[in-house]
């Protein structure tokens, strides 16, 4: 009897805790999305409701999958109007210098400095601590910048120009007496460093692959006869990954032991490779990143979704889906647990690849297409651009937007703004402290 009635009691405690956590959910689901719909000149109580939301989920055993999302949104948009400029109409995670849209951002070896490229035909260098200074100009030209990518020392910026070849750029005037900026004219569908080398990687209009030094000299290493939209290569293994407009997944790899450098035993021995082409429907390969742990090739499709490629065993691992239109751009994160997606249907999301059941935080607030984004390297920033020709900074972390709220609104909800907003059961609590 005795045992019945502690198992009894037992039940009642876990109904009590589970019905206690489904009203946490509902009321943070709640305060987020009225802070969420509320006018932008309601910007304190805009903001606070937010706030006292975050405090709860934070607080509280909530409903895992979908709320984080919720709060992320609506402290991004109470931030928003919190550093809104009227008079530029620009957000204060916002920044705009380039004439047109913003093809590439890319981190150099300074952690507080990116870049960006543009179909203006300009490299901009920015200093992410100092989100409202001038732009460096490190590169000028009347020719449109397709992509940019950085050498793993950041020394050299590639950009790859629309049907026009690339140039190499010194990212630091120093250099200049060692790394001259280097013009190659032949034309190029797309190009990537090699690892640890000076030396990339083209696949000419003609399809071949082109292994290049900065001394112009250059070795076929491959060959495709299909048009190529990305290059990536395994810095473990050389392996080197093509995503095409056909659909096609291909990869050029060594059956051979590799023994110190990868990429002289591709130039030596190419045409001892084993070549594959994964079919992977008829949707075009846009982007490809491969995981920090070497295991993991993401890439995106003009479909929208994102394939999880298993590279030690050759298999599809999963099929992300969520995007509207085409997947643009791709990254890991540094951790390898988070991956980036930018979409031409106006969004960038950051995936959490440890629990497929938890929604992407959705990152929406370019007013067009979104063709570039990278993770900065300490991994708690996304930066984004497009076709409105402005870059976006996004935190990862919400508390980082929680904080700012209460650093800028210099007081705590109301009693009355309590009962309408959290209820009048709920004890009150000061949202930002006395």
């Amino acid at each position: 009897m005795r045992s019945l009635f502690t198992t009894t009691l037992l039940l009642i405690a876990i109904f009590i805790k589970a019905q206690s956590n489904q009203t946490t959910t509902e009321l943070v689901m709640s305060m987020s999305q009225r802070s969420l719909v509320m006018p932008g000149y309601l910007t304190e109580l805009k903001a606070l409701v937010a706030r006292q939301a975050y405090e709860f989920w934070k607080e509280g055993n909530v409903e895992p999958y979908v709320s984080h999302l919720n709060v992320y949104q609506s402290l991004y948009e109470a931030n928003k109007y919190l550093g809104y400029d009227s008079v530029r109409n620009m957000a204060y995670n916002q920044v705009g210098a380039h004439s047109n849209t913003v093809t590439s951002v890319v981190f150099g070896d300074n952690p507080n400095h990116y870049y960006s490229s543009s179909t203006d035909g300009k490299i901009l260098k920015w200093d992410l601590s100092n989100p409202g200074s001038i732009p460096e100009t490190v590169y000028e030209s009347n020719k449109i910048i397709q992509s940019i990518e950085m050498s793993n020392d950041g020394e050299v910026l590639m950009a790859i120009f629309y049907q026009k070849g690339l140039a190499l750029i010194p990212t630091n005037k120093d250099n200049k007496s060692d790394i001259q900026v280097l013009e190659d004219p032949q034309p190029v569908q797309t190009a990537t460093f090699l690892p640890g080398e000076r030396k990339y990687l083209t696949v000419a209009k003609t399809g071949e692959l082109i292994l290049k030094g900065f001394d112009a000299q250059s070795e076929q290493v491959g060959k495709t006869a299909l048009k190529v939209n990305q290059l990536k290569v395994d810095e473990q293994d050389g392996t080197i990954y093509a995503g095409t407009d056909e659909g096609v997944l291909e990869a050029w790899e060594k059956p051979y032991e590799v023994k110190e450098s990868p990429i002289e035993d591709i130039m030596k021995n190419w045409r001892k490779q084993s070549y594959f082409g994964y079919e992977l429907g008829s949707f075009a390969i846009n982007c490809l990143d491969i995981s920090p742990n070497g295991n993991t090739l993401a890439i995106g499709r003009d479909r929208g979704d994102v394939i999880l490629w298993d590279i030690p065993n050759k298999k599809l691992i999963r099929i992300i889906s969520g995007h509207q239109s085409t997947v643009t751009d791709i990254q890991f994160n540094p951790k390898g647990d988070l991956l980036l997606t930018t979409s031409r249907d106006g969004t960038a999301r950051i995936w959490d690849l440890t629990d497929s059941r938890k929604l992407p935080i959705i990152l929406d607030d370019h007013d067009d297409w979104v063709f570039t984004g990278s993770f900065n390297p300490t991994g708690t920033q996304v930066i984004t651009g497009g076709g409105d020709e402005f870059i976006r900074t996004w935190p990862i972390d919400p508390a980082y937007f929680a904080f700012r709220i209460c650093a800028i609104v210099n007081r705590n909800l109301t009693q009355e703004e309590w009962a309408e907003f959290v209820g009048k059961d709920m004890p009150y609590k000061v949202t930002c402290g006395e």
